[in-house]
């Protein structure tokens, strides 16, 4: 079967977002670049992903996100999300997490980030672009009726917590448009995928 990826693709103002960008810490209400690393996590137990990592520079504009990670299932389908939440004090603690997405005053967006198959060592590799107010790509999850509809997308990316998380879809289907769902949907698959659908890992980054 063909498999199709689907993979963000950086413009030419992200390639200069990264490339302008410095580790050093700026403040939220600066117009210079911020660039963070952090390790990814298994939704589950907390535990580091081992040999994985991502990072996220902001500036005033938008976002620009990296994440690699291992440990995944080769051959299974994963998805990428921007996990939002514009008003992380409102979050139930210092992390925010899911269930936060149902406060309104959080203010919390959901969007899709790309779609690809897990490698033969169960790698993955994404990265992609978000400018502030941008909510292409937001799934209101009926699991959190309380989301904003239309979604906020990021309303000031110095002061948001984001999190990159990874979603597994399955094994690909062999029917190319449950298949080309998996590949950008949140619930895409999820129906008929064994195991079930699950997002699996993420990388928070806090303002």
């Amino acid at each position: 079967m063909k498999q199709r990826i689907f993979t963000v693709t950086c413009c030419i103002s992200v390639l200069t977002l990264a490339l302008a960008a410095t580790a050093s810490a700026q403040s939220t209400d600066s117009g210079n670049v911020k660039t963070t690393g952090n390790s990814v996590y298994v939704i589950a137990s907390g535990a580091v992903v081992p040999a994985a990592g991502a990072s996220l520079t902001r500036n005033n504009n938008g976002v620009f996100a990296t994440i690699s990670s291992s440990g995944l299932t080769p051959g299974h389908v994963i998805t990428f999300w921007w996990v939002i939440y514009n008003n992380p004090e409102f979050c139930a603690a210092t992390s925010c997490a899911p269930p936060d997405l149902n406060n309104p005053a959080v203010n919390g967006a959901l969007q899709y980030g790309g779609g690809t198959i897990a490698d033969p060592g169960g790698r993955v590799n994404f990265s992609g672009y978000l400018a502030v107010g941008d909510n292409t790509g937001f799934y209101l999850n009926p699991m959190f009726p309380n989301m904003p509809n239309p979604s906020p997308g990021i309303v000031s990316a110095k002061k948001a917590q984001i999190h990159l998380a990874l979603r597994s879809h399955g094994f690909p289907n062999v029917d190319p448009a449950i298949f080309q769902q998996q590949l950008t949907s949140f619930p895409g698959g999820c129906s008929v995928a064994a195991p079930p659908c699950a997002t699996l890992q993420a990388a928070p980054f806090f303002p």
